[in-house]
């Protein structure tokens, strides 16, 4: 995945849009009720929170079109994200 975070855009791989990343509630990840494996429960909204740190972008866009109002988990420093600026790769 490819993540802009000056946009907070998120990307396949290839290019393909997946989403705006966008909480307003700020939630931090260790403070969210375990759900599952790779998802947590925020108590303010009650969204499913997933952690995108072990999926292929595939299954992300998979998620994302199925419910766009998704919530996600990115963390900068994960093995599957590529920080871009203005569709530049930007190297860590």
């Amino acid at each position: 995945m490819k993540f802009n975070p000056l946009t907070k855009d998120l990307y396949t791989d290839k290019g393909e849009f997946i989403k705006t990343m966008n909480c307003p509630y700020k939630m931090n990840w260790e403070n969210l009720e375990e759900a599952n494996l790779t998802s947590r429960k925020c108590s303010v909204c009650e969204h499913l929170v997933t952690d995108t740190q072990n999926f292929e972008d595939e299954e992300i866009l998979k998620i994302v079109k199925q419910n766009p109002n998704s919530c996600l988990k990115l963390d900068l420093n994960q093995n599957n994200i590529k920080i871009i600026s203005n569709g530049i790769l930007e190297q860590k």
